[in-house]
């Protein structure tokens, strides 16, 4: 079997992948499947390092300050600089 090439496209979603991937069941061409389940599991991926990030964040927040004395503002800008202290 050859390789299929592939490109990742970051604005296409999981749904989007497994349309392709029903289409592929109803013309029972599977020559692409392989390329759609890589995508799906970058997408996925990237979706638990973003839940990943946003749970750091949350910790670190609900430990330094206290949520009812914040403004929406004030917690964006808090959460920003919290995130840049974790990038480090």
């Amino acid at each position: 079997m050859s390789k299929v090439p592939y490109t990742i496209n970051v604005n296409d979603y999981v749904c989007a992948e497994l349309d392709r991937i029903r289409k592929m069941k109803e013309t029972l061409d599977f020559s692409m499947l392989m390329a759609c389940v890589e995508r799906i599991q970058i997408h996925a991926s990237m979706m638990e390092n973003a839940l990943y990030r946003y749970e750091g964040i949350k910790y670190t927040l609900s430990k330094k300050v206290d949520d009812d004395e914040m403004t929406d503002a004030e917690f964006r800008a808090k959460a920003k600089e919290i995130l840049e202290e974790l990038k480090k």
